[in-house]
């Protein structure tokens, strides 16, 4: 193969990969770079002062007695995260392992605790707009299948990477240093794609390394389930020492020996440790066990995971990990969890991270902004130049439109504080109706220039309302917070300032002859008159007509489409139905906990994957836009890597359910038609 075929080869797997993710990644990104100050926006969000108080110094036991008051602890595991700033500290308590107990003893609990009052809160109640954004940088608003989804989009992030040094690997250092705003449109994009891509590189691909491992994690522990000869329990606890269980032994008829001594024990062991996860194991039970995980400062080092399991009953130390003592498997999890989210340095450092993430959200837009401009020629046709245009309109709304609806969330979340029982449930209809309001708006404008500059201008504006409302709402004004120590409040409104600065200034150097460069000005499309252009070419539709008339075996490809729904929806039925075949040999079908109402989000389940597929089956039949080819294609590769995902998963954890793995592996095939025939049906 020649150079210069290769060369194409890598172009065009770049520029497809690229576009392909591009709006996931700019998601991605985006929402991830807000979410670098999570601890911050909750804080700021709530407005209540923060006492900062040091970690080892909480009432531990006013608060375990208050939780053993309101949920008998006995025989449960519980674990503290305790964050770095907020008075709030997170509390999951598990199952009771005493199968013999009620209903009600199996139920689990997580929610958060006031440090001072010991006043509980829900996850839903105590949601913030950070913790958010936080979760839609892995896309976890899709149920089950988001963090993989993430995961992929990462992976082929990193594909992009390694194509684009290779393709642009000669013009790297001149595009560089040559770099002129003043040329043609599409040069402007191309070098500034190359050259701020080269800035962030080193970020861009420890993001892409970093990301892929955690979301792709079950790929990482499937191999290395096979070391441990399917042994789970003991491969987590080698992964993950502090998560190890223990079996329930009976209940000590002693009195809870005190936690906060173990806190400040375990506190003093080094200097410069702090505390940032706790865990009782068997509470109450002849074997309880206390633990308690911390981090050495970052004046002392980049890794330091220090660990404490101690019997407290006798003040034995039964596990000790010196945090100047490297662990191979714990420290490279701490490593790239501390490179991902900023986790050393501080402030400064998240500013960086912040910076360098907008800086590679520009990158993704300039290279689908490059694909838009290079494929906008008249010597294309009509077809091809809409649908490049649709795309263009399409990902620019998606993309430049996130900077406003934020901005727009956090007026909502400080307006609203106190309104709503369940924060969560708002904060994702407010962000996701107003995100979609301005995706149709600016999609149906056709106008790129509008979208990004109306963006800019709304997004400058909101960011300047966000210190007002929070002076005015919570009296936390600038000057109030910085004198009364709130810096994590005082940072936030100077960060929007910051932000609503930068937009208006970039908004208002955009200006009318920066559009007249773009080839949508030089070769405009008259949508006003496509009826009168011709967009077919009926020759060729005449001889595939022809062809497809002689084919006696032929199936119109709509009614291939229809049939491969039908056949999914039904393999999901009967998939879901298949547990009823177990019961022949005695085996329980009851979900442990169950209560006799299936919960809400079994419902959504169903709906997406049995009703959903049904419903696409129906609708194919009268519908035939190419928005709905597109909603099809999407929809059909969601469910897709679903079925592949668990047709794997059943190989490795089912491998003995034959007739199960045999309907998934049918399923699994079907998706693979499905998504092919609906791509040809689309072009």
């Amino acid at each position: 193969m020649s150079n210069r075929r290769i060369y194409n080869v890598l172009f065009n797997t770049h520029t497809v990969s690229g576009i392909v993710i591009s709006a996931a990644l700019y998601v991605i990104f985006f929402a991830g770079a807000f979410s670098l100050f999570k601890a911050e926006i909750a804080i700021w969000e709530n407005g209540n002062p923060v006492s900062h108080t040091e970690r080892k110094d909480i009432d531990f036991d006013h608060i375990i007695q208050n939780l053993d008051q309101n949920i008998d602890l006995t025989s449960r595991d519980l674990q503290f995260n305790f964050g770095e700033h907020d008075d709030k500290i997170e509390v999951f308590i598990d199952r009771r392992k005493d199968s013999t107990l009620s209903e009600t003893a199996q139920e689990t609990h997580f929610f958060s605790i006031e440090i001072h009052s010991s006043e509980g809160k829900t996850y839903e109640q105590h949601y913030s707009v950070g913790e958010f954004l936080y979760r839609l940088h892995f896309f976890s608003q899709f149920p089950a299948i988001g963090i993989y989804l993430a995961g992929f989009v990462s992976l082929f992030f990193l594909f992009a990477i390694i194509t684009g040094i290779i393709v642009h690997w000669k013009k790297i250092i001149p595009n560089f240093y040559t770099f002129n705003p003043r040329i043609a449109l599409k040069r402007v994009w191309t070098e500034a794609h190359t050259a701020l891509g080269v800035i962030g590189l080193p970020f861009q691909l420890m993001f892409a390394l970093t990301g892929a491992y955690f979301c792709l994690s079950l790929l990482v522990l499937i191999p290395a389930n096979f070391l441990y000869d399917g042994d789970q329990l003991q491969l987590m606890e080698d992964v993950r020492p502090d998560r190890k269980v223990y079996e329930w032994l009976g209940e000590s008829n002693n009195t809870i020996p005190s936690f906060n001594e173990f806190a400040q024990l375990t506190a003093s062991q080094w200097d410069n440790f702090d505390l940032t996860r706790g865990f009782i194991r068997n509470y109450a039970g002849v074997n309880m066990k206390y633990i308690l995980v911390g981090d050495l400062e970052d004046s002392e080092g980049f890794i330091g995971i220090g660990r404490l399991v101690i019997n407290p009953y006798t003040g034995d130390i039964e596990s000790y990990k010196n945090p100047k003592e490297g662990s191979y498997i714990e420290d490279i999890q701490r490593v790239l969890g501390r490179l991902h989210f900023a986790d050393f340095g501080g402030i400064p450092m998240k500013l960086l991270y912040f910076i360098l993430s907008l800086l590679t959200c520009f990158v993704i837009i300039s290279g689908v902004l490059i694909w838009i401009e290079s494929r906008n020629k008249r010597s294309m046709t009509l077809t091809q130049r809409l649908y490049t245009a649709k795309v263009g309109h399409i990902y620019m709304a998606i993309c430049l439109s996130m900077l406003p609806v934020t901005a727009l969330a956090f007026l909502f979340v400080k307006l609203s504080n106190g309104y709503f029982e369940n924060k969560m449930s708002a904060i994702y209809w407010f962000y996701f109706l107003t995100w979609l309001g301005f995706i149709l708006f600016f999609r149906f404008k056709r106008d790129n220039y509008f979208t990004n500059k109306y963006c800019l201008l709304l997004g400058g504006i909101f960011g300047l309302f966000i210190p007002v409302a929070n002076g005015i709402i919570t009296k936390n004004w600038l000057w109030t917070a910085f004198s009364t120590h709130q810096f994590e409040i005082f940072f936030i409104d100077l960060f929007w300032i910051g932000i609503a600065i930068s937009s208006l200034v970039v908004y208002s150097k955009l200006k009318p002859s920066i559009k007249d460069q773009s080839s949508f000005s030089k070769n405009p499309i008259d949508y006003n008159h496509l009826k009168n252009e011709e967009i077919s070419t009926p020759s060729r539709t005449s001889e595939l007509n022809d062809l497809i008339s002689t084919d006696k075996n032929h199936i119109d490809m709509r009614t291939k489409i229809i049939i491969l729904w039908i056949f999914l929806g039904i393999g999901w039925i009967i998939h879901h139905i298949y547990g009823l075949f177990n019961i022949y040999y005695n085996e329980t079908l009851i979900i442990e906990g169950a209560t006799g109402e299936p919960p809400f989000m079994h419902h959504i389940y169903r709906i997406l994957f049995e009703g959903l597929c049904l419903t696409f089956a129906l609708l194919t039949v009268e519908i035939s836009k190419q928005w709905f080819k597109w909603l099809s294609l999407i929809w059909a590769s969601i469910a897709g890597l679903y079925n592949i995902y668990h047709f794997v998963e059943a190989l490795f954890f089912e491998s003995s359910n034959i007739s199960e793995i045999f309907m998934l592996a049918l399923v699994t095939t079907a998706s693979i038609f499905l998504i092919r025939n609906i791509f040809l049906w689309k072009k």
